[in-house]
């Protein structure tokens, strides 16, 4: 007897998919006809069965902290609780600080207040475990649902190997030899990590990990040359973080902030620069890469050679921002000369920008200090809309000679783009000392294949002088190479046109970006390794070709002009239409191919050329695909096609040594695609040709082999290599069977296993049928009657929708649900698949669809015998019996053996198409935000006059912050009494100052009235204004300090992003009239809200240099710049005297009043005098000629004094008719306020 082992839906799931009758139609009696040793080994001892529950997706998220917990098990990627296997005591950490305020004399008397603040802050130290190793990385961590930044805080991450040693921090509490090592599992040490976001408890952590499973000679370790693209990006390539400040520029000139600072190339987790992660990355998945090809795009305005202009270009003008700490340059060009990349309506660009040269050169640095030899791939696109949207540079056709030579040799041409990097050098550093080969383009189909009269090929022409050029600049060191396409490379009817190049001196080897069609436009379900391994050596450009219109295909008559037969054309010499001999002989340079690789789609091999992009009037799917995403035939194509072209390597090693997969990308998996919104070809990526993020991955036979490893199975047991899915991720978080784990699996998967010449096979669902039998050769059973049984499952006992939740990447790893629904039948029941697997919404759909389709297409059962001749046939084959001109498909169930040889048969109806089903899933968008990184503060230190809500006495320095970047999650403020040697906490800011800039230089106005004038610009990093009534205005509304001016506005009228103008304004406010006149562009303009901090400062402090640091959150002292400020108490300085008149004696004294008034409760009160707001009334006088003090009259008590004519012919030699005066009232605690100022 034999019996299918493990069905595609077996017991366990049944219970939850609608219980027995569904199960027996799903499964067909699957797992219960065990044979012993495979039943004991893979589902436990014994016949009584316990059932166990397998890992549960709520299981997924929770950390525990439990004795004997099993330890998870992951393979691929997955998101995982981890289980906290030691820890300390939370540890409270408290901060002191004191605020000293004097009595009198503005804090500087006797009698003072001292005001003691104490903060409390917690944090722990913890140990989680995560899962079984040993792992490949973690890739992010969460704590709670906040993602955590590994490079800020002190972690430790163990990978699980068996050879890690015990961890140092836990290792010095104990004995020495007391701290076990955890070896075989992974776990993370997290030190003093602070608790204060997360209520003062731990948090939950959860843990992205990624575990590949490899064997010996994966595809992953076959790729030896890599292309880096995009090649589009001003800082894509950068390996110096970058950062964007949006603003503008004031009237003198000056840039000013408005909006917050962006990272340009910082989108990840590792406090690193993108490009960085994505080589850490490249390392990390296809370890054996040698040469890395880096992309660098400048663009054409245009198909038309005969007007094409080549430059690079930038994203932005630069008018509305800058960036540092370098800023956009290549070559000469600035960002008004640059060529500005396109939008499309909806505001998305074409492409990036052309990346800087300080940004090739690093990244060409960082290359080779990692080991790589570096190709350097300069390469032409055309950034159009219109009359064609992004069209390919093969497009660039010429018609004339003259347009030809044109295209390359004229201002701003094709020439300038290539020379440009060959003589690159910045700051010293040459470009051409940091590659190994250079690239002078490709795929110039249209300017190459075009002849003139006379049999000359202009655009080769330029391109062997171009040549020329690259290797006199270059050197002999570095090899010069053009890249053919590959329908360009070879000849155009029947003219060897590229000859004269592929010969000439300067050019080291033929390049040819490689997309040859592999496969006759086959369904995916045709194309298999083989096929595309074979595709190599026959049809298309091979055997024959096809016309224009591909309706006609004519087969070659030798090899000569096959394509596709690059061996054959590499081999020999060669003739023209002409009978003229070309300059090439047989295997004359090495070939290389500067480009090879397919779309992730069905179909990919069928035309490998093609790309899906909706903005691009190139967008395509491969003949014969049905539009699916498929990575696993891009994984199939690429690995038949290494292996071809290494095969032909061994037997010439000059022969394609090396071959550049196309390709991987400067933007980190996942961050790229997951970030729409920052960068907006993530759509393209699930059907393009990147490979990051889909190699890599697990194999589904290789998870199932390891779970037979871990029942002692060895690899002459079994047999999985007919399961070739790509497992995303796959999770087993509970004790289970290995039976339980692989009944997960092939609900997902749709594969089955049986017991078959010793082995145990797992076979893919979907076979077409390979036998058929007659119901005539059928044998009548025991009771000689039903020689063919069929049973069907009643309709109300099946399911009417099946819901498959899953795993959702691009949703942090939360559950996700797809469902199928069957709308016009009786049944009411609903079925639940719960897989702890990695999904995408598509790959759940078609779980959910074949699912719920063969439960109905399953309900049918049969059960026949058939005769000796078919002893053959075993369980998961599927066949065919005919009867009165009806077909019966079906898969064997199980096999027994009976009466002379004949074998009774137990099958269900099968209907294979099921599993090529494919209806689009609801897709949601990606829950991955910009990860947040530590931004700088700005600091506002203000040295004020007194609030009206200050006591008399009261010195306040007040300050304010805003975070520069987007991710400002508050400061610490400090400040240094010793010059900077130790600093003390003044206050934790987490509200930001409404501050900006202002952009016009603001003219002395009118005072102690409306001006209704003057109007001032405001560029605001943060915040936002509005507009008041006049009343609200007299009432204390919209105070504003400009420079040192205290405003207040009643109209704040919205110009731009940030930008605001103001008007109805009055001006000198809180005794600041001195500070009406001398404004200039760009001064400070800070609202004077409640999000300003302030601190009382003690006469000790007052007229001292300080140092102050605002310490981002997250941020430390030393990585934080200082700055000075000395306070003066300007809040205790008494306000200009007013109303500054004379009146003359007849003797010619001169008698001087004014009127005082005060910084504090100066509302005007019938028959009431303002308060003095000072120790004692004092004033002093000062007599000016000029700007030459002539006399001060001191010891004043009221507000007037006599200059008498004595003293006039004293310091002015005679009586005079108007004197120059400055009056001062008296602070006990500062001295001299502000000077009224008069000419009496």
């Amino acid at each position: 007897m034999a019996a299918i082992v493990l069905a595609a839906a077996a017991s366990s799931a049944a219970t939850s998919l609608g219980a027995g009758t569904f199960f027996a139609a799903v499964a067909g009696g699957a797992g219960g006809f065990l044979g012993g040793f495979v039943d004991r080994a893979i589902f436990g001892g014994g016949k009584a069965r316990i059932n166990q529950e397998g890992s549960r997706l709520t299981d997924l998220m929770v950390q525990a902290s439990t004795y004997g917990k099993a330890i998870p098990v992951v393979y691929g990627n997955a998101r995982i609780a981890g289980n906290v296997i030691w820890s300390r005591p939370i540890q409270e950490h408290v901060t002191t600080s004191t605020q000293s305020s004097g009595g009198g004399k503005g804090g500087g008397g006797g009698g003072g207040v001292e005001t003691t603040t104490t903060s409390y802050t917690y944090t722990a130290s913890l140990a989680v475990a995560i899962c079984e190793g040993a792992i490949s990385e973690v890739v992010r961590v969460w704590a709670d649902s906040k993602q955590l930044d590994l490079t800020q805080g002190s972690y430790t991450l163990y990978l699980g190997d068996e050879t890690q040693l015990p961890d140092t921090y836990i290792s010095s509490f104990y004995t020495a030899g007391q701290t076990p090592a955890y070896r075989g599992m992974s776990y993370v040490v997290i030190k003093d990590f602070p608790l204060g976001d997360f209520g003062n408890r731990i948090p939950n952590f959860t843990f992205e990990v990624r575990r590949t499973l490899k064997k010996p000679f994966d595809l992953e370790d076959k790729i030896k040359d890599i292309t880096i693209i995009p090649g589009a990006g001003e800082f894509v390539y950068d390996t110096v973080v970058q950062e964007k400040t949006s603003g503008q520029q004031d009237v003198s000139g000056n840039f000013v902030q408005g909006g917050k600072v962006t990272k340009m190339n910082l989108n990840n987790l590792n406090n690193k620069a993108d490009m960085l992660v994505a080589l850490d990355n490249l390392k990390a998945n296809l370890p054996n890469v040698e040469w890395v090809s880096v992309v660098v795009n400048w663009f054409s305005d245009s198909v038309d050679p005969a007007v094409s202009i080549i430059k690079p270009a930038v994203e932005f003008d630069g008018q509305g921002a800058r960036v540092a700490p370098d800023d956009w340059a290549v070559g000469s060009f600035t960002r008004t000369t640059a060529h500005e990349i396109l939008t499309f309506p909806d505001g998305t660009p074409t492409y990036g920008g052309t990346p800087t040269d300080k940004s090739i050169v690093r990244l060409c640095q960082e290359l080779k200090a990692r080991g790589y030899n570096v190709l350097f791939y300069p390469m032409v696109q055309v950034d159009t809309i219109t009359p064609q949207s992004k069209p390919w540079r093969g497009r660039i056709t010429a018609t004339t000679i003259a347009d030809a030579n044109n295209f390359f040799t004229r201002t701003n041409g094709y020439n300038g783009f290539i020379t440009h990097y060959a003589n690159l050098n910045v700051g010293g550093v040459l470009l051409k000392n940091n590659i190994d080969a250079f690239m002078i383009g490709s795929e110039l189909i249209g300017l190459t294949q075009y002849m003139n009269p006379t049999g000359v090929f202009p655009a080769v022409t330029q391109l062997k002088s171009l040549a020329a050029t690259v290797k006199s600049a270059v050197g002999a060191g570095v090899k010069v190479m053009y890249g053919g396409d590959w329908s360009e490379y070879h000849s155009v009817n029947g003219w060897y046109n590229l000859d004269p190049l592929w010969s000439d001196s300067n050019i080291d080897a033929v390049a040819i970006d490689c997309y040859f069609p592999l496969t006759p436009d086959l369904p995916q379900s045709q194309i298999d390794y083989q096929a595309v391994y074979d595709g190599w050596t026959q049809d298309e450009g091979w055997d024959y070709y096809w016309d224009g219109t591909r309706t006609t295909q004519t087969f070659y008559s030798g090899s000569t002009y096959a394509w596709k037969n690059v061996q054959h054309w590499w081999n020999s010499t060669h003739t023209n239409p002409d009978a003229s001999g070309t300059a090439w002989t047989a295997k004359m340079k090495p070939v290389w191919f500067s480009e090879l690789g397919f779309p992730s789609v069905d179909g990919c091999s069928n035309q490998p050329n093609v790309f899906v992009d909706p903005d691009s009037v190139e967008s395509f799917y491969p003949r014969g695909s049905r539009g699916r995403v498929d990575f696993l035939a891009q994984r199939t194509a690429l690995d038949a096609s290494i292996d071809y072209l290494d095969a032909q390597n061994v037997l010439d090693a000059n022969f394609i040594p090396r071959k550049f997969i196309w390709t991987w990308d400067a933007r980190p998996f996942p961050f790229f695609p997951d970030l729409g919104s920052v960068w907006a070809d993530g759509s393209n990526w699930k059907t393009g040709h990147w490979v990051q993020g889909k190699l890599g991955l697990s194999n589904l036979g290789q998870i199932v082999a390891d779970l037979l490893k871990k029942v002692g199975y060895d690899t002459t047991m079994y047999d999985t290599s007919r399961l070739t899915d790509i497992v995303s991720g796959f999770i087993i978080t509970n004790r289970q069977t290995v039976r339980a784990c692989l009944e997960q699996l092939s609900t997902a998967y749709f594969f089955d296993m049986v017991e078959s010449d010793g082995l145990l096979k797992f076979i893919k669902r979907g076979k077409v049928s390979n036998t058929t039998v007659d119901f005539t050769e059928l044998v009548p059973g025991d009771d000689a009657i039903n020689t063919f049984s069929i049973t069907r499952t009643q309709e109300l006992e099946l399911p009417r929708q099946v819901d498959v939740i899953y795993l959702n990447r691009t949703a942090d790893y939360q559950a996700g649900t797809q469902s199928s629904q069957r709308q016009t039948v009786k049944a009411v029941d609903y079925a639940t698949v719960n897989l702890p697997i990695v999904l995408s919404d598509q790959e759940a759909k078609v779980v959910a669809d074949v699912t719920l389709y063969n439960a109905w297409v399953g309900r049918v059962q049969y059960q026949f015998t058939v005769p000796p001749k078919y002893a053959l046939l075993e369980p998961t084959d599927v066949i065919t019996v005919t009867k009165d001109g009806a077909a019966y498909v079906m898969r064997i169930n199980s096999t027994k053996l009976v009466r002379n040889g004949m074998q009774e048969i137990m099958a269900v109806a099968e209907d294979v198409s099921s599993y090529d089903f494919y209806n689009p899933a609801g897709t949601g968008t990606p829950n991955l935000q910009p990860p947040t990184s530590i931004s700088a503060t700005r600091l506002e230190l203000l040295d004020l006059p007194a609030f009206p809500t200050d006591a008399v006495t009261d010195a306040y320095l007040r300050y304010g912050v805003v975070g520069l970047g987007g991710d400002w999650t508050g400061s610490a403020v400090y400040r240094s009494d010793d010059g900077g040697s130790n600093y003390a906490l003044m206050q934790t800011l987490t509200a930001q100052a409404t501050i900006g800039a202002v952009l016009n230089i603001i003219p002395a106005g009118t005072i102690y009235t409306w001006d209704n004038s003057t109007t001032i610009d405001v560029l605001l990093t943060f915040g936002q204004l509005q507009s008041v009534t006049d009343i609200a205005v007299l009432n204390g509304a919209n105070v504003c300090v400009i420079g040192d001016e205290v405003i207040q506005f009643q109209t704040a009228t919205l110009l731009d992003t940030n930008k605001y103008r103001l008007s109805n304004l009055l001006r000198g406010r809180l005794g600041t009239e001195w500070a009406v006149s001398g404004h200039v562009a760009g001064e400070r303009f800070i609202m004077l809200t409640n999000a300003l901090a302030r601190e009382l400062m003690a006469s000790s402090g007052w007229s001292i240099s300080k140092k102050y640091k605002p310490v981002t959150i997250g941020s430390t002292l030393g990585a934080t710049t200082a700055q000075d400020f000395t306070y003066a108490a300007r809040a205790l300085k008494p306000y200009e005297p007013v109303h500054i008149v004379g009146s003359r004696n007849t003797g010619g004294d001169l008698t001087i009043n004014w009127k005082r008034r005060t910084r504090i409760g100066g509302d005007w009160r019938d028959a009431v005098d303002i308060p003095l707001s000072e120790e004692s009334e004092r004033y002093e006088v000062e007599i000016m000629q000029g700007v030459t003090l002539k006399r001060t009259i001191t010891g004043l008590t009221s507000p007037t004094t006599i200059y008498t004519a004595a003293q006039q012919v004293t310091d002015f030699g005679s009586a005079q008719s108007s004197v120059s005066v400055k009056v001062y009232q008296l602070s006990a605690a500062v001295g001299r306020g502000n000077a009224g100022i008069a000419t009496i």
